[in-house]
């Protein structure tokens, strides 16, 4: 194949898919260019037609936007069956009577075979204009149709007539397996009706079903809510539950609103804490205790208890000062561990804080810099651990938290006494 014969082919390819938007207008356009015996073969190649079309051109039609191979095989049916005549100049238009057919076709073939779509766009005008001359080709000796699809059996090739019985009857089974096509998509459109029919009986079976069914459950309920007595009930029940979700609802809403303020005030004291100066603390085994606290030392000393306490809170400008307070234990004789707090997810934290209340510590010193949902949450663990020692510290340095710790321990051996 050329390279100009396989332009020639996808212009018209491509006019043929321009005009698959106009399949009656194609359909014309086609039984203009080709014999009946053509179409049908071509027909019989397109696949399952759709319901009414039993015209080989307007099945065709209908079909070649999505067929390519059917696409290519109309261009060679085109091709072979292209005019001869030479089509009609632009002052010829205006003027059709006495025109030869042929001078028409070849002025429409030279439209599907431009290359640009304003040629394209000429073929319904003009396909409207050359309607009342030109009529449906017929079939001839020099078209036969089952050669009408290869280029090497066109119009142009030596092909001869039927000249005996032999291919009279050859030209009569085409003939009747044409018939036998068309009969056979008449038949396949019935047995899909059919089909379809068996479909909607089926689907109208299940409403029914369905139908019966919702009555039988209405006509129980009617019978179930038939006394006022009984409907007043069911009307009392669903106020309560009413009621009930109603309270829930609120105690979530409430929930809710006290989270929010708590953890935003937590946040401001956040921003509080990390403004703070780092303090520095001297350590306090260059100087004296206080006397307070060399006298609780003492009693610490006498008492013979280990006692352990446990600080919650701050975050890292306090967490700083932890070797500070293991020191100032260590000199007054109490054994402690500091636990920075946890802001989102303090719930996590309480299995741990309640085993360690109850296993590992004596008394526990809350940093303020906490949620106060945590802080209820702990003074209950160690209510039920013993009514353990827990307070409160209001950190602004390292002396607010000696002081809490002071008194914490004096509370631990007033429990031993």
């Amino acid at each position: 194949m050329s390279s100009n014969d396989a332009r020639l082919r996808g212009r018209l390819d491509s006019a043929l898919l321009f005009m698959s938007r106009k399949p009656a207008q194609l359909a014309h356009l086609l039984e203009w260019f080709l014999p009946p015996a053509v179409l049908q073969e071509l027909a019989c190649t397109s696949g399952r037609r759709k319901a009414g079309r039993l015209q080989p051109a307007l099945a065709i039609a209908d079909v070649i936007e999505n067929h390519a191979k059917l696409r290519r095989n109309v261009v060679t049916a085109l091709l072979s069956e292209r005019p001869d005549a030479e089509p009609l100049a632009e002052t010829e238009t205006d003027e059709l009577s006495g025109v030869a057919p042929e001078r028409l076709l070849a002025s429409l073939f030279e439209a599907m075979s431009a290359e640009h779509l304003l040629d394209w766009q000429r073929i319904p005008p003009l396909a409207d204009r050359f309607g009342e001359i030109l009529v449906a080709k017929e079939d001839t000796p020099n078209h036969p149709p089952a050669r009408a699809l290869t280029p090497s059996n066109s119009r142009h090739s030596a092909a001869a007539g039927p000249s005996n019985p032999l291919e009279k009857l050859k030209k009569q089974v085409r003939s009747l397996r044409a018939e036998k096509a068309v009969l056979q998509a008449a038949l396949g459109k019935e047995h899909q009706r059919k089909q379809e029919l068996l479909e909607q009986v089926e689907t109208a079976r299940s409403e029914r079903r369905d139908a019966q069914t919702r009555a039988a459950e209405l006509k129980r309920q009617l019978v179930a809510t038939s006394s006022a007595e009984e409907r007043e009930r069911l009307l009392i029940e669903e106020s309560a539950d009413a009621r009930r979700l109603q309270h829930l609802a609120e105690q979530k809403i409430e929930l809710l609103v006290y989270e929010r303020d708590d953890l935003r005030a937590c946040l401001e004291d956040l921003d509080h804490f990390d403004s703070l100066t780092e303090e520095e603390i001297p350590s306090f085994r260059n100087r004296p205790l206080l006397e307070k606290e060399v006298r609780l030392a003492q009693q610490l000393e006498r008492s013979g208890a280990p006692f352990r306490v446990l600080v919650v809170g701050g975050g890292e400008p306090q967490f700083r000062h932890q070797g500070k307070l293991d020191e100032y234990a260590e000199i007054m004789g109490f054994h402690s561990h500091w636990r920075m707090a946890e802001y989102v997810s303090w719930h996590k934290e309480m299995d741990r804080l309640g085993t360690d209340m109850n296993t590992r510590f004596d008394a526990l010193v809350i940093l303020h810099w906490n949620r106060t949902t945590f802080t209820r949450k702990a003074r209950e663990i160690c209510n039920q651990a013993g009514h353990k020692p827990c307070i409160t510290c209001y950190y602004e340095g390292f002396t607010s938290l000696r002081e809490t710790l002071q008194e914490c321990l004096r509370q631990l051996l007033a429990t031993r006494t």
